[in-house]
């Protein structure tokens, strides 16, 4: 099976994930098949949970899929992106994707401008 890069899902896509988009979900299964894994910075956890409010049990069934993973901000990152422009989050996300080689999935590429990231639209 062709492994696929990782996926860094920012907290617009979390939210559209637990909204069942349809792009996302596809994502999650393909994580689930082992061909590819989703990365989530807690950092985007915490915005995501911001607006879903979903508590522990309602983040199990994605924290615990085969394929995903969290990615805490380590203090060597949270100094290096310190004086980025942009959210918290979003600084977290493309310093991620940097160090991975990975792509930003998000529904908000505005959030982005400036900061060079491969994104995925969704």
């Amino acid at each position: 099976m062709r492994h696929r890069p990782p996926r860094i899902l920012d907290a617009s896509a979390i939210v559209a994930l637990f909204n069942g988009h349809p792009e996302l979900s596809r994502l999650l299964d393909l994580a689930g098949q082992g061909s590819m894994s989703i990365l989530l910075p807690t950092t985007a956890i915490a915005d995501a949970e911001a607006v879903i409010h979903h508590g522990t049990g309602g983040w199990e069934p994605i924290l615990l899929s085969s394929g995903v993973g969290s990615l805490p901000l380590a203090e060597h990152a949270a100094i290096e992106i310190g004086c980025w422009p942009g959210e918290l989050a979003v600084r977290h996300a493309v310093h991620e994707a940097d160090a991975l080689r990975a792509a930003v999935v998000t529904t908000e590429p505005g959030l982005y401008k400036g900061l060079p990231v491969p994104l995925l639209v969704v």
